[in-house]
């Protein structure tokens, strides 16, 4: 048995379609336009037996018939006549009318009953794994942001925290490249996980990995069907669980709304009684994203207050609130700010801004949060020795330390004809010194760079992703030395520091420190 939906945006017509074997044991599905077809399309771009699906050996299969417009599986042009396999999640285009494949069976057995075929859910939670997704739905919310749905490849149920992230990986040119992305569905719906990614524009002064990389690519060439990778779980301590506050004030901006749709579809789903303020901002009325969703919460979540500005000049009529969010629109929103407990997540300038805003209000500070993932790779980085500097203000890491003889590099950069030369310091004046075991090399810094900013600047490869200490991608072995954190990184564990493991995005040496990398 097959379940598909068709959906013509153009005649704003919505159905649900169920294909099962008659008593005779049918294999064979027509469809088109014809009234005597098993499934009817009354779309005019629709031939009149525009294709079929068949069943072979425990496989469906599509096939176009030679229709007029043609079709398209997953995007792709099915050549007349020629069988392609069809799978859950699939999605076909016939002329102007869509099919996405809900549900199939694997097996005709009992479809010949008037016995409804059990359609199989998964039962295994996910965890910590690495998990393999299929892309099975893809929603254009405005002009430049897209989400993207997907189920696990074996299905799996998400669990997760709403407001937390994930690593995704894609493989672009030829190699993979991870990012991190706020979850956008709710944990309440476990049996897929939505990605709300927006397209950016790339800077001028391009780096090697310019921020918009996996962002642009999703947009440009993810397909239903595609699949990607995610690394590990759900991480991230963006929350508003396990202690739910009474007042909230969810503050977003642009694609920093995902986190907070993941909490409010939750508090939607498991009718939860605090109260609710979300105030989001955007540069017109066109780039709302989820406003008719928004929209649809609010009237229907007596504890939900929604509050829309917009930044640039309305074109259009717009009845919400103009302008940035200032001292003066706060607590025209709020008039009890201070009794709530803030969540704010938008670009670094915006969540500066309001962090700075709140204090001069003299917010309590302690019920402030933010999204802490995200960070792009600083500015151009100096490896000339620097004046000592004071170690106070930082969090000091002292890890396992191995004998001098089991730890050999090539002196300077290296090359063929190098020999190789027992580790040596010769730091001063503030001066480390980053031994690479793997790639030989030693690197004088002046200590203002992370490990994996003097990798990249020597070309060493480390694999990251957010790069502040959130994400855990790019834990390394520090074999010998120690290292600093201004904040102790959520993504490693007390016991991976007492095994001698740091978060190369977020350590900073001291003195001589011997990576393995």
């Amino acid at each position: 048995m097959l379940i598909l939906k068709s959906v013509n945006f153009e005649q704003q017509e919505f159905q649900t379609h169920q294909l099962k074997a008659s008593y005779s044991g049918q294999t064979e599905w027509v469809i088109g336009r014809n009234t005597t077809c098993d499934l009817v399309l009354t779309s005019p771009e629709v031939s009149r037996v525009h294709g079929r699906i068949v069943y072979i050996g425990d496989s469906y299969y599509f096939v176009d018939v030679g229709s007029a417009s043609g079709s398209l599986l997953n995007g792709e042009t099915v050549l007349a006549d020629t069988p392609q396999p069809i799978h859950s999640g699939d999605l076909l285009q016939l002329g102007e009318t869509f099919l996405h494949i809900e549900a199939l069976s694997v097996s005709l057995q009992n479809e010949s009953s008037n016995t409804a075929t059990a359609i199989v859910l998964p039962t295994q939670p996910w965890a910590t794994e690495d998990l393999l997704c299929r892309c099975c739905r893809i929603i254009d919310e405005t002009p430049d942001v897209k989400t993207f749905c997907f189920v696990a490849d074996p299905l799996v149920l998400f669990c997760y925290q709403p407001g937390q992230f994930v690593t995704l990986e894609v493989v672009i040119d030829g190699k993979p490249v991870l990012r991190c992305y706020s979850i956008s569905s709710s944990p309440t719906r476990p049996y897929h996980l939505s990605l709300t990614v927006k397209r950016v524009p790339r800077p001028a002064n391009q780096p090697e990995l310019p921020p918009g990389l996996v962002s642009n690519w999703l947009h440009d060439h993810l397909k239903v069907g595609d699949r990607v990778k995610i690394i590990g779980g759900a991480m991230g301590q963006f929350t508003c669980l396990p202690n739910l506050p009474a007042k909230l004030l969810l503050i977003s901006a642009g694609s920093g709304i995902t986190p907070m749709m993941s909490m409010l579809r939750w508090l939607y789903d498991t009718l939860a009684t605090c109260d609710i303020i979300f105030l989001y901002s955007a540069s017109s009325p066109e780039d709302i994203v989820f406003r008719a969703e928004l929209e649809t919460l609010a009237a229907q979540m007596p504890n939900l207050r929604l509050a829309i500005t917009v930044t640039q000049p309305v074109k259009q009529t717009w009845m919400g609130l103009t302008g940035r969010i200032s001292q003066s629109l706060l607590p025209l929103v709020a008039p009890d700010l201070c009794d709530r407990s803030v969540y704010v997540c938008g670009s670094e300038g915006f969540m500066q801004g309001i962090r700075s805003l709140l204090e001069s209000m003299k917010f309590p500070m302690q019920q402030y949060h933010e999204e802490s993932f995200g960070g792009q790779p600083s500015k151009p980085i100096s490896l000339q020795p620097a004046p000592e500097r004071e170690q106070s203000d930082s969090t000091l890491i002292k890890v396992k330390t191995l004998p001098p003889a089991a730890l050999s590099v090539r002196n300077g950069k290296g090359s063929p004809g190098d020999h190789l030369l027992p580790i040596q310091p010769t730091y001063k004046n503030g001066d480390s010194v980053v031994h690479f075991i793997q790639s030989d090399r030693q690197v004088v810094v002046d200590g203002s760079a992370s490990i994996l900013e003097v990798a990249e600047l020597e070309g060493i490869p480390i694999r990251h992703a957010c790069r502040v200490g959130a994400c855990g991608a790019c834990k390394v072995e520090v074999r010998q030395g120690q290292v600093r954190y201004q904040t102790l990184p959520t993504a490693l564990s007390i016991a991976e520091q007492q095994a001698g493991y740091a978060l190369s995005c977020v350590a900073y040496p001291v003195n001589s420190v011997t990576i393995d990398a």
